[in-house]
């Protein structure tokens, strides 16, 4: 098990904008790895309506669950990763449901928790300015978006240097909600 303060910014963003960072950080289709995310919460959405998400995510070496809780700012969530084996991802998927309480670092959810569905993303990183770009094409339900996210220890510090990276590639601010959240509410358009 793992507990990790995560420090991130992201922006989504156009197709040609995520090929110019490609581009400009010298990143080519062989530098991207797969993950595909399932995503969990109550049939009510209690886990959503606290801010929270849990997915199980899919690796090519790994399988892990993890539980997002907010941190102290808007950029900044509490992740409570543990990492499971072939047959239990397996079982988790087959069923469709996950008994949280099987978990220690879960035992505050709901004891079970239902599969919503999948999102598939092509990842790259790459190291910049002390934190880790990463850019990610996402397939879900149909719909394929791009985003870039700066994952960093310093907000401050980091939010500057997000800033000035999409002023230097003339990227426009987008509100951005975390893949979960687009995930669900393309769902629910469904």
């Amino acid at each position: 098990m793992s507990i990790q303060k995560e420090i991130e910014f992201k922006n989504l963003l156009e197709k040609d904008e995520f090929h110019r960072l490609c581009s400009g950080f010298d990143i080519s289709p062989k530098d991207f790895h797969t993950q595909t995310n399932t995503y969990f919460d109550t049939i009510d959405f209690k886990l959503r309506n606290a801010s929270m998400g849990f997915r199980l995510r899919v690796l090519e070496n790994r399988n892990e669950l993890t539980l997002k809780s907010p941190g102290d700012n808007v950029h900044t969530m509490i992740e409570i990763t543990r990492c499971i084996d072939t047959q239990e991802r397996d079982q988790i998927l087959d069923l469709g449901t996950i008994k949280t309480h099987s978990y220690d670092e879960f035992k505050q959810l709901p004891d079970a928790l239902e599969a919503f569905g999948s999102l598939r993303t092509k990842r790259a990183e790459v190291t910049y300015q002390g934190g880790s770009l990463v850019l990610d094409c996402s397939d879900y339900l149909g719909h394929t978006d791009y985003e870039v996210e700066y994952e960093v220890t310093d907000a401050e510090k980091g939010q500057q240097i997000f800033l000035s990276l999409l002023g230097a590639y003339q990227i426009p601010i987008r509100n951005t909600p975390k893949k979960i959240a687009r995930f669900m509410k393309m769902a629910q358009q469904k």
